[in-house]
């Protein structure tokens, strides 16, 4: 008779996760391999470039040791696919960092760090989320200043207009990237104590509960009106929809939700010239090819450039794409990985979100149901606004690509959602603490990713000839040379690249 080891008494959730965990690692380092033999193909040998990118390797995969023997002993019942596809996603987008400069690459890397930092901290905190559902307007209250802070103190690490930003020295926060993920705990919190365990809540009155809402998100939106950040207000309203109907089941409010975006896109192009600008860039993207819609051109060039399996990491020429490192790092993924690589990220979005929705509707309590639903969606249309912008589905909202884009406040702040998705996750309850409407959201964002992944693959097969054949293409002349840097773009263009979130 053969005694157990150590592994085979494991759960087999802990055994999965840890399979695909090395699974992750390996494709990492393939990738980095790949990028490396790329860049010194592009740069002549330049071994700081050829090199740099393994410096994260060391980094993920002590994270990944250390996070997954964590939540073993914290939480053991918790889904295995969550923590693989956060990692893997992240240790992609540093790959893409690294690959486009040393100083993207190595700030993610540090930002990286500091995000699995609180991730570890989430892990040893309460897993009842007491600490968060308790001072729900404590921590509110914290990012709407933190945000108004902007307003007197804001700055913009790239000298550009836009004062977004907190810190000094290198080291910047957006605040409205941590202000999200706090409203979305807040409204969680309250509409959970208007939610009857016994009976459903389509029959309670909707007006009353909205009003206390409607004021927090208001307060919220002036906020990110005064800063010019329409995307993230628009994400704000899209979420406070969402997480009404998901509490009550109300139609009404979805088509309200979609009457205000509708609103505010009217008002904000009547008083804001930048949201002019982008939504004549969406309706007509060829309209002035080396002016105001050239970023987003570019960017479909570099779609149609990495055809169906890429030019190859390191070969592409992605820093053609103004702000390719934050709005348009799916452009860049594209050009070097191809369609096949396109469409491997959107189905882990979606298997992501999916399972964020699943541990919601198992989930034992209906805050962290809410909570847990909230995040999901958060992440979900997060991901849906940037890549319907990068495709021309939908106008450029400017938001970032979460877990792949540059920037440590949208790094930090999706490893904390992703934290909270995890502990939820193992807290399953045999009855559903919410209704179908959590799985009619699930389905309107499935039909969101299936939207996507049929546009690009319009614009890479369909499109793709005729946009690499357009004089606007650099790629024509360069024959693949080594990437042109942001800085050597006209000025007229390079104003319009966006710095770090």
């Amino acid at each position: 008779m053969s005694i157990p080891t150590s592994a085979d008494l494991r759960p087999p959730s802990e055994i999965r996760e840890a399979q695909l965990l090395r699974l992750a690692f390996l494709f990492l380092i393939a990738g980095t391999v790949v990028l490396s033999l790329g860049l010194g193909k592009a740069t002549n040998l330049d071994w700081n470039r050829v090199l740099s990118p393994f410096l994260f390797l060391p980094v993920w995969g002590s994270a990944a040791w250390l996070i997954h023997r964590k939540l073993n002993l914290r939480q053991p019942g918790r889904d295995p696919l969550l923590l693989p596809l956060v990692l893997l996603l992240s240790g992609w987008g540093m790959i893409l960092n690294w690959r486009l400069s040393f100083e993207y690459g190595a700030r993610q890397t540090a930002w990286f760090v500091v995000s699995i930092a609180l991730l570890l901290a989430l892990v040893e905190a309460p897993p009842d989320l007491l600490w968060l559902r308790r001072y729900r307007l404590v921590w509110l209250s914290l990012g709407l200043l933190l945000t108004a802070a902007t307003l007197i103190f804001g700055t913009n690490p790239s000298g550009g207009e836009s004062r977004l930003w907190l810190g000094c020295c290198g080291m910047y926060m957006q605040p409205s990237e941590p202000l999200r993920l706090l409203l979305v705990a807040y409204l969680a919190s309250y509409l959970a104590e208007r939610i009857s365990s016994s009976s459903r809540a389509q029959s309670a009155k909707l007006v009353p509960v909205m009003a206390p809402l409607v004021v927090v998100w208001v307060v919220a939106i002036a906020l990110l009106a005064a800063q010019r950040d329409l995307g993230a207000g628009s994400l704000f309203l899209g979420l406070l929809a969402l997480l009404l109907y998901i509490a009550f089941e109300r139609w009404e409010v979805l088509a309200l939700g979609a009457g205000l975006v509708v609103a505010g896109g009217l008002a904000g192009q009547v008083v804001s010239p930048v949201v002019q600008a982008r939504l004549l860039d969406w309706l007509n993207p060829f309209s002035d090819p080396t002016g105001s819609s050239y970023q987003v051109l570019q960017s479909v060039i570099a779609l149609a450039h990495g055809g169906l399996f890429g030019a190859g990491p390191g070969i592409g020429l992605p820093m053609y794409v103004p702000a390719v490192h934050t709005d348009f790092i799916y452009s860049a993924l594209i050009e070097e990985w191809g369609l096949v690589g396109g469409i491997a990220v959107l189905g882990m979005y979606a298997v992501l979100v999916g399972r964020g929705l699943m541990a919601a509707a198992r989930s034992r309590y209906v805050y962290s149901g809410l909570l847990a639903a909230g995040l999901s969606a958060a992440l979900g249309l997060q991901a849906i606004l940037i890549l319907g912008g990068t495709l021309l589905v939908l106008p450029l909202t400017g938001v970032t690509l979460p877990f792949l884009s540059y920037g440590g406040s949208s790094l930090t702040t999706s490893f904390v959602a992703a934290g909270i998705l995890i502990l939820v996750s193992g807290e399953r309850s045999s009855q559903r603490s919410l209704g179908a409407s959590l799985d009619r959201v699930h389905a309107g964002l499935l039909l969101g990713w299936g939207v996507i992944a049929l546009v690009l693959g319009w614009w890479v097969l369909v499109r793709g000839p005729e946009m690499l054949d357009r004089p606007e293409n650099p790629r024509i002349s360069t024959n693949l040379l080594p990437v042109l840097a942001v800085s050597a773009l006209p000025p007229h263009i390079r104003e319009r690249s966006l710095p770090e979130r």
